[in-house]
């Protein structure tokens, strides 16, 4: 184990959650970030396989640093992990998680196949711990507004549903993340990775859609392929979602449709809920369309609704996770959601290879 000088005099203020990272790439930046604010819990320890990496990120907070994943688990300190690591690694280290008693945070996707999600989910229930998977965008202001307009009745029955994952991905991408901090190529194999811009991207969508409408998938068929990357997962997919109330969905998603950047209307890139009674579009601001008289909303015009968005999407993550854990709670994201997620990307996946529609459940 590796540490600073300083660290020994750190006060380690024992009433926060003692939060260890596996995994200090790109997002670990950004979701130490996240904890770093928080009012209940710390960052204790992190680790990589790349000494490298972790040094950086222990010495930006001040903490031990490892590439043995042992040390970490082993540590008192630590009451729980956060795993961003390559997508097939997922499961294998938070198995070591759960069997070490610690409560996990583990990025999108929660595995990349389902046999896999399920072990991780009845290892987690067998050891007593918390597993929760981190789809953050929840907390986004205009889904938290959408899900509540939703849920009094603002545009009626839900009928369709649009998501939309659009991006231009550069080559860059593929080896090194966006920031380029972790040189790797799991992303471009359909093995390491599980897939292309579905199971990377669009699986967010997915999630919140869920958790806005509360509606669970029955069936999806899609079509997908790779057409401009040189990777062996999929970099355009669209598929159809046809949903327990009988709603119809559409998913388009890609990661090479090229001037996506350079769009100034952002209607153009968002997901949108068609109900029998108005519509919603999930920018900020939400706009909202609405038939009937609801509240102080226009009726038979387009309404926009700004919305502050005041706290780090990963701090409100957090917080809400230990809260949770220190209340004897169930966590508000929690590992069947990531499964549920998942459910409709393999089946996606299914469908394209066999074009036949696939049955959930």
């Amino acid at each position: 184990m590796q540490k600073n000088s300083a660290n020994m005099k750190e006060d380690f203020r024992m009433d926060k959650m003692g939060i260890g990272i596996i995994g200090c790439g790109e997002i670990a930046v950004i979701h130490s970030i996240g904890i770093s604010k928080t009012k209940n819990a710390r960052i204790v320890m992190v680790m990589d396989i790349n000494i490298t990496l972790a040094k950086d990120l222990g010495e930006k907070y001040n903490v031990p640093y490892t590439d043995k994943i042992d040390e970490l688990l082993f540590c008192k300190d630590v009451e729980a992990v956060y795993i961003a690591v390559p997508h097939y690694l997922h499961v294998p280290i938070a198995l070591k998680a759960a069997q070490a008693g610690k409560h996990i945070m583990i990025e999108k996707p929660i595995s990349t196949n389902l046999k896999d999600a399920d072990t991780l989910i009845q290892e987690c229930k067998k050891r007593n711990v918390k597993l929760s998977t981190c789809f953050v965008l929840r907390y986004q202001a205009q889904i938290i507004k959408a899900r509540e307009l939703i849920n009094q009745g603002a545009i009626g029955k839900i009928i369709a549903i649009s998501i939309n994952s659009i991006a231009d991905k550069p080559f860059s991408y593929w080896t090194g993340g966006y920031s380029g901090r972790a040189k790797t190529e799991w992303r471009m194999s359909k093995e390491k990775s599980g897939g292309g811009v579905l199971i990377m991207n669009a699986s967010h969508n997915i999630d919140y859609i869920r958790f806005i409408t509360g509606l669970e998938a029955k069936r999806v068929y899609s079509e997908y392929g790779t057409f401009t990357t040189p990777v062996e997962v999929e970099d355009v997919l669209f598929a159809i979602i046809v949903y327990e109330n009988g709603a119809i969905g559409v998913i388009n998603a890609s990661s090479c449709f090229r001037g996506t950047k350079k769009l100034e209307n952002p209607v153009a890139m968002a997901d949108k809920i068609y109900g029998s009674e108005g519509q919603i579009i999930l920018t900020n601001p939400l706009q909202i369309f609405i038939t009937k008289n609801f509240g102080d909303l226009k009726q038979n015009e387009w309404n926009q609704i700004k919305l502050d968005q005041p706290y780090d999407l990963r701090q409100k993550y957090v917080e809400e996770f230990v809260d949770a854990i220190r209340e004897g709670k169930e966590v508000p994201i929690t590992g069947e959601d990531g499964r549920k997620a998942l459910e409709i990307v393999v089946a996606a996946y299914e469908s394209g290879k066999t074009h036949k529609p696939v049955e959930l459940g």
